[in-house]
């Protein structure tokens, strides 16, 4: 499952894995500018794409590389590419996505932008813009999201909620759960309104001091006019190294 969730890479806007996006991570402090850029190279394998309470396709492998840099004191820049290859049903996709977070004062804030692009789809292709307010309360981050396509003039709205537990010295319990409402038009077959609660545990384990590794467990239950769907159980794993 690929996130579109802005806060949580870099306070990413819009990233690229199931855990990340039902565990909204709240922009920290930034390094002070002019440090060296920061990379990350991921790879996954999901049972199904589930995107926005929307199952897209089964047996999702993807990858994704980004790069973070701090433009100045508490403002960060994030710039990357998600590719996903549904092998049962479902598009090819190249997301191109980047984003800036800032801090303002016990709360995160993050702008960002994705283009969506199709292989063998023509005329599918879109743009989207996003922003996310992020913050904690007690050992939850919470997040309130709005992403808006230009091209199919459709209004996202998610509110998430996470939360992460060391179990080891290097294996964490990520809960985390996301609930979302289409504004305008039908996306993904999906109907307006609430769209589905979406809920992972997943449990990152630490290899290296720069690479994890990421097997999840999720279940997607639709809402409203989608209910009709069922709940889905899915899951993943995958693999991440820093620079």
């Amino acid at each position: 499952m690929k996130i579109r969730n802005i806060a949580a890479k870099t306070a990413a806007v819009l990233g690229c894995s199931a855990l990340l996006a039902l565990v909204p991570a709240i922009a920290g402090d930034h390094a002070a500018a002019g440090e060296d850029l920061g990379a990350e190279v991921s790879v996954g394998y999901d049972t199904d794409y589930i995107f926005r309470g929307a199952n897209l396709g089964q047996d999702l492998l993807w990858s994704d590389v980004n790069v973070s840099t701090s433009l100045s004191d508490g403002l960060g820049l994030n710039i990357g590419a998600w590719y996903a290859n549904p092998t049962d049903a479902g598009d090819d996709e190249l997301d191109i996505y980047a984003g800036v977070s800032t801090d303002l004062g016990g709360m995160s804030l993050d702008l960002g932008t994705t283009y969506y692009y199709y292989p063998g789809a023509t005329g599918s292709n879109t743009l989207e813009f996003g922003a996310a307010l992020g913050t904690s309360v007690g050992a939850f981050d919470v997040s309130l999201g709005v992403y808006h396509d230009i091209d199919t003039e459709n209004t996202y709205v998610e509110l998430g909620a996470g939360t992460s537990f060391d179990l080891t010295d290097n294996i964490s319990l990520d809960l985390g759960a996301t609930i979302g409402n289409n504004q305008d038009e039908v996306v993904g077959g999906q109907a307006d309104g609430l769209t589905a609660v979406t809920i992972t545990v997943g449990a990152p384990i630490g290899l290296t001091d720069n690479a994890s590794l990421t097997p999840y467990l999720g279940i997607n239950a639709g809402l409203d006019d989608n209910q009709d769907a069922g709940d889905e159980i899915f899951s993943g794993i995958s693999l991440s190294v820093g620079f």
